[in-house]
């Protein structure tokens, strides 16, 4: 089985997040698995729902939909979330599956600050979506946002819209339909009473007011 790890905070959970996984799965995968942080060293920890929340959001959000998954791994294992530390955790679970991370164009290209960026490509096959106002015109460019260690031997396939990394590791690109839908925004409309209908599933909006997320302290 094809699997993908998508991580992020689901800040909440929205379409822009749920068209990029459908896309992304119905070109390369037989599943996605959508893996909420539980702290994100690089995000403002002080506007994130609580952990238990945003993984409940997500699953309310992918409900009937048989490719996709939430997993809670980040969550249980407590601390700053890395994806290396993910990453391996997967590897030694689905042992006889083939393991994509998925992330998103602006992700990408600060990819040199990761924990173990380099261990990471080495590690796992990507698959980058677009996102507004980042694309991919240009995939020779997008060498130099790998690790320094990387870049010397890294090629691209224009074909198959990939750059290798060695004959094992790749990182492939897809355009996604580019919904230019921001959970921050989002966030911002829930405090200010300004409506999210048709941004993210009207049963995340109904648990997000019943919870009373987001709202003006």
């Amino acid at each position: 089985m094809k699997i993908g790890i998508f991580g992020g905070t689901f800040n909440p959970i929205h379409y822009g997040h749920l068209r990029a996984a459908e896309e992304i799965a119905e070109k390369f995968l037989d599943r996605v698995i959508f893996v909420p942080t539980n702290i994100t060293s690089n995000k403002n920890i002080d506007a994130e729902a609580h952990p238990q929340k945003r993984l409940e959001m997500a699953e309310i959000a992918i409900k009937g939909e048989p490719k996709f998954k939430v997993s809670d791994i980040e969550i249980q294992r407590g601390g700053f979330s890395y994806s290396y530390d993910t990453i391996i955790e997967f590897k030694k679970k689905y042992k006889n599956d083939d393991l994509y991370f998925i992330t998103g164009a602006d992700a990408f290209l600060g990819l040199k600050n990761w924990k173990n960026a380099e261990a990471i490509l080495k590690t796992i096959d990507f698959i980058v979506a677009g996102r507004p106002k980042y694309g991919f015109k240009n995939l020779v460019k997008l060498i130099d946002f790998l690790p320094d260690k990387l870049k010397r031997d890294a090629e691209v396939d224009l074909k198959e819209r990939k750059i290798v990394i060695d004959e094992k590791r790749a990182v492939y690109f897809l355009d996604t339909t580019k919904l230019d839908i921001s959970s921050t925004a989002i966030r911002n409309n829930f405090k200010n009473n300004i409506s999210n209908l048709f941004l993210l599933p009207n049963d995340v909006i109904n648990y997000i007011i019943k919870n009373k997320l987001y709202e003006s302290k």
